[in-house]
């Protein structure tokens, strides 16, 4: 009888143990819960200034020799996307993928560009899997644009008017760049300023 007794009192414990232990978790859910409602989400970093906000209709030659246009006003209405990278940078090679399904997705009108030699340029295409087409190796653009990193991306409106602009990392640093349009903050440094107790809360 008595171990029936001290059975019943040990099964009590557990059962006693384990609902606190379910209590403590429902508890921690709900702190990080609104701990992150506090946190604002971080979009793509814009680490120098640009020279210009606005790219005029600038025309340039692309790697396989035909034209084609950065900037001013787009005859398709689109905004434009324009995506530095080079072929020995391992992030510019895992962005290039997504570049091209967020462009797609989004209806933007994309154009990757670079700064190097063209021997190094030919490795790129190759190294990225980029169309030649639709890559231009010029380094006035970058410099006008305050690109000094990559991978980066600048999104022009349909008029060539900078946007936004910032270091794509990921998926949600591309998104990013769009969300700054709504809040009328060209990068996330801009709208911090602006707005100092925005990660407090």
């Amino acid at each position: 009888m008595s171990d029936t007794i001290t059975l019943l009192y040990a099964q009590s414990v557990i059962w006693l143990v384990v609902f606190g232990l379910c209590a403590v978790i429902a508890l921690m859910f709900r702190r990080v819960r609104a701990f992150y409602r506090r946190i604002a989400p971080l979009g793509a970093l814009a680490p120098t200034a640009a020279t210009i906000a606005h790219l005029p209709t600038t025309f340039l030659r692309s790697f396989s020799g035909s034209e084609v246009t950065a900037g001013g006003s787009r005859e398709d209405g689109r905004p434009q996307l324009l995506v530095f990278v080079s072929g020995s940078c391992p992030v510019s090679r895992k962005m290039v993928p997504i570049v091209d399904d967020f462009a797609r997705r989004e209806r933007l009108s994309l154009l990757y560009c670079g700064d190097e030699s063209d021997e190094a340029q030919k490795r790129t295409i190759a190294t990225l899997g980029l169309s030649e087409s639709g890559f231009v190796n010029d380094a006035a653009i970058g410099r006008l644009l305050g690109v000094d990193r990559v991978p980066f991306a600048v999104l022009l409106d349909p008029t060539g008017t900078v946007q936004a602009r910032g270091l794509v990392n990921n998926l949600e640093h591309l998104e990013s760049l769009l969300g700054v349009q709504e809040t009328g903050y060209r990068s996330l440094q801009g709208f911090m300023t602006a707005n100092p107790r925005a990660l407090t809360g």
